[in-house]
């Protein structure tokens, strides 16, 4: 068995970790984003835990008082067992964001857990691979394509990079190093507004000539999209247009908004009556009937048990709102749901009547411990 297959049906060394990780470095890669470098509590020895590539952790900040969660890909290869790193954007918005770049040093405490989510691969899953990214979605498909340079996996890379400015292609040294390393690593990058400099690369935003030009016999390859919903969106439509089948097309959902999520800290309203099934939380002793969808009638319920709690102001944990990351899993005690998306979960979950809030709706009346 291969060094990677054993990476990936390995459990992490701490199962469903969660404790301190301690800052070791901060490094500027381009305007408002940072790399951060995570070590363990100790500052030294190995990680508690390990991942594979294409992975995210989930950290937590008390900022305004509030308990915050957030989760960010590792950019950092596996095969680093002492450290990993994230790639983080400062967004203007972001009150995570904004904490951990413009505010954290070396030897503070991060509260952690993970690793979590299944948008990976480390070679064993198909015999090529096709990593389309933009902006700050370049995370995983660093750590992909680090991790299979360093086993010298004998598979292609197809590693296609989207951003604004010159300026903003981040690790351009580092990809010309392991391109030498690796012949089987083939790079394009386009610049959507190449205008005032000298950059002699392609230019325009990701189309079909450019991924037919950059990627031969494109229909046949895996193919992994990670960046901005919209540009997710756009490219799949166009790898559909161009013949490649729906199946070997892996998004990474992580990040993506919901339509209408509730804002943290606040309570949610909605204007349809709670005439749905009961939800009953127990260790707040507060019970709600959810909001029914007007449109489609009693089925299936419109409000999730997150959004449920936060109109009811009970503090369950989130991060993704989507399903990938895990944080909002609570322990259903009674009663059935229907949960659209459930990548979180593993079967130990399952079979300990474990929910993740984000995504469940009530098919009856159910109790959560929450």
């Amino acid at each position: 068995m291969s060094e990677s297959t054993i990476l990936k049906d390995a459990p992490p060394v701490t199962a469903k970790w969660s404790g301190y990780l301690r800052v070791g470095s901060v490094v500027n890669e381009i305007a408002n984003v940072k790399t951060i470098r995570l070590l363990p509590e100790s500052g030294e020895g190995l990680l508690p835990f390990t991942f594979v590539p294409g992975q995210f952790l989930n950290v937590a900040f008390f900022i305004g008082g509030a308990r915050m969660i957030r989760s960010y890909s590792i950019s950092s290869s596996p095969t680093h067992r002492e450290y990993l790193d994230l790639t983080i954007r400062r967004e203007p918005r972001g009150a995570v964001s904004r904490h951990i770049v413009d505010l954290l040093r070396v030897g503070d405490l991060v509260e952690a857990g993970g690793p979590v989510g299944k948008f990976t691969f480390d070679g064993s899953e198909a015999d090529n691979i096709v990593l389309i990214s933009a902006g700050v979605g370049v995370t995983p498909m660093l750590s992909i394509t680090r991790y299979l340079t360093e086993q010298a996996w004998d598979g292609e890379i197809f590693y296609i990079f989207s951003c604004s400015y010159p300026s903003e292609y981040m690790f351009a040294e580092e990809l010309v190093s392991l391109q030498k390393k690796n012949p089987k690593l083939h790079i394009a990058v386009t610049v959507t507004r190449p205008e005032g400099t000298d950059w002699k690369g392609h230019r325009g935003r990701i189309s079909k000539e450019f991924l037919t030009e950059s990627v031969p016999d494109l229909t046949a390859r895996r193919i992994h999209i990670c960046g901005p919903s919209g540009m997710m969106d756009a490219t799949k439509k166009l790898l559909v247009e161009l013949g490649v089948p729906a199946e070997q097309i892996k998004i990474e959902a992580f990040g993506t908004p919901k339509p209408t999520p509730a804002a943290a800290g606040t309570t949610a309203k909605s204007m349809s009556p709670a005439s749905g099934p009961t939800v009953n939380f127990s260790s707040s002793n507060k019970s709600s009937k959810t909001h029914l969808d007007m449109t489609n009638g009693d089925s299936p319920p419109e409000q999730t048990v997150l959004e449920l709690s936060e109109e009811l102001g009970i503090g369950i944990d989130f991060s993704c709102r989507i399903g990938t990351c895990g944080v909002c899993k609570v322990k259903m005690t009674s009663g059935e749901v229907d949960q659209e998306v459930q990548d979180s979960l593993d079967d130990d979950d399952k079979a300990n009547g474990i929910i993740l809030a984000c995504q469940a709706k009530p098919r009856s009346e159910i109790t959560v411990e929450a």
